[in-house]
């Protein structure tokens, strides 16, 4: 009996010391300094930018952009430094996100993805997203929804004002929890 007793008393421990240091972790999270570093993997209509030299593909592109019905998809990646700069680890278990260009919502998403961010350590955070600009966008100009499909493949003379707010979630015993609150990141892009 005295066997099972001690097996409880340390499991309770260990799962207490387990809880304190996911909520730890998971405000450290909050702590951490959030920045743009760079976009990847950008597709345009379903062609990635080192491919829009290419004649055959600039007429697809041109031909989805100007039809009135047609759809025009925008994929990429957008990579954040996530900084954190306390001693304590920061741990993320998924995050929820909303991207805005222009002042216009683009996106909501959440991705499921563990990471842990030693103290004064940084990493990188890929975030895949994909939208139809036109469907976001259909109140709006061609000139305005080329503009930011220009600006997003790194051509074109004009920028986009681009602002990610990031919710990240924590795993506290087997539930997860949302933090209250969205860290924002802004940015201009194709400055």
């Amino acid at each position: 009996m005295k066997k099972i007793i001690v097996f409880i008393g340390l499991s309770m421990m260990l799962f207490s010391c387990d809880v304190v240091q996911q909520l730890a972790g998971g405000y450290q999270l909050t702590q951490c300094k959030y920045e743009y570093n760079s976009i990847s993997g950008i597709s345009l209509n379903g062609i990635t930018t080192q491919n829009l030299s290419n004649p055959l593909n600039l007429a697809k592109i041109t031909t989805a952009f100007a039809s009135p019905n047609g759809s025009f998809p925008l994929n990429f990646t957008l990579n954040l430094d996530v900084t954190n700069p306390g001693m304590q680890s920061a741990i993320l278990n998924g995050l929820g996100y909303i991207l805005e260009i222009d002042g216009h919502q683009m996106t909501t998403g959440s991705l499921s993805q563990k990471l842990q961010i030693d103290g004064g350590q940084k990493t990188v955070l890929p975030i895949n997203m994909t939208f139809d600009l036109k469907q976001v966008l259909s109140g709006e100009s061609l000139e305005s929804i080329k503009n930011i499909a220009l600006s997003f493949a790194g051509i074109g003379s004009a920028s986009s004002d681009v602002t990610v707010k990031l919710q990240p979630s924590l795993l506290i015993g087997n539930k997860v929890l949302n933090t209250p609150t969205y860290i924002p990141i802004s940015f201009k892009l194709n400055k």
